[in-house]
């Protein structure tokens, strides 16, 4: 076998990217016959196709699939690495980029960020929220560096480094003036008349959440607001006699003001817990503010 071409497979992630070789070769700045000339060639280098070629559009084969993520990886590296040398330029001593869950935003990543610009104040950092799965696929890229939040109700992916950092428990989080605010516990039965805000149902939080009712015997609530606004649903607790299930840790301000009540301390006989993990892929290189 021929080695691999990283020209080529950055031409065939863009043919996957835009669904055909005319599309590709527009944004490539190519010319479609020389676009398909060049996917020819990588594949008798490999002595197997890596796209089905239809009439106006092309389809990626098993190991076309299997190429384009490597072809991503590679596209970020190189992406990084234009970055990196323009923070030099500026006088920057390299980035950080930190894919986050809400709840690795009140204090675990806030802290950390502190010390570290405190030791290093010229590391640039970029702090991204985003859902868990695209937040994994990002950390196999190298689109970001590290993935700090809660842990999933699936098994983390083997290709992926974790360590636990702390646990918390799931409360019901209403506001203080609440009828219901005042009981040490309450059970989903009793709230199941009630008005819910939740979060998005992508979210890792949303299928926790999902865990608990399924775990009680309980219906999902039929009269229920979903938001990905961590803002907005803390917002509209405050604002009505909604519910919602959360981690304290998350509305710790909201409770000192005593804005929210978390005295709700569990769910009935379901107790949620969960564990805030930071993760990394271990192909990626380890760099110093990675490190730090």
């Amino acid at each position: 076998m021929l080695p691999l071409d990283p020209k080529r497979l950055l031409e065939l992630l863009r043919i996957a990217q835009h669904g055909s070789f005319t599309g590709a070769a527009a944004a490539l700045g190519v010319s479609q016959p020389a676009l398909s000339n060049s996917i020819m060639v990588l594949e008798r280098a490999l002595g197997a196709p890596v796209l089905e070629r239809h009439r106006r559009a092309a389809a990626l084969t098993d190991l076309g699939r299997l190429l384009v993520s490597h072809a991503a990886a590679i596209e970020s590296v190189l992406s990084r690495a234009r970055e990196e040398v323009e923070l030099k330029k500026r006088g920057l001593d390299g980035s950080l980029i930190i894919g986050v869950s809400p709840i690795a935003c009140v204090d675990i990543v806030p802290d950390a960020i502190a010390r570290l610009k405190r030791q290093t104040p010229d590391v640039a950092v970029l702090i991204h929220e985003r859902p868990d799965d695209e937040l994994i696929e990002a950390l196999r890229s190298g689109e970001i560096d590290v993935m700090i939040g809660p842990t999933g109700l699936l098994t983390d992916p083997p290709d992926i480094e974790r360590e636990v950092l702390e646990t918390d428990a799931f409360t019901v989080i209403m506001r203080n003036r609440h009828s219901l605010a005042r009981r040490r516990s309450v059970t989903l039965a009793q709230l199941r008349n009630a008005t819910w805000v939740m979060p998005h149902e992508h979210s890792t939080m949303w299928r926790q959440i999902e865990a608990l009712f399924v775990a009680e015997n309980e219906p999902w609530p039929a009269d229920c607001i979903s938001t990905n606004s961590i803002t907005a649903l803390k917002s509209l607790l405050m604002r009505s006699d909604a519910v919602s299930i959360s981690s304290p840790r998350l509305v710790a301000i909201e409770l000192a003001a005593l804005s929210l009540n978390a005295s709700s301390r569990h769910c009935g006989r379901a107790r949620g817990e969960r564990a805030t993990k930071v993760r990394r892929a271990p192909s990626q290189p380890l760099t110093p503010a990675v490190r730090r």
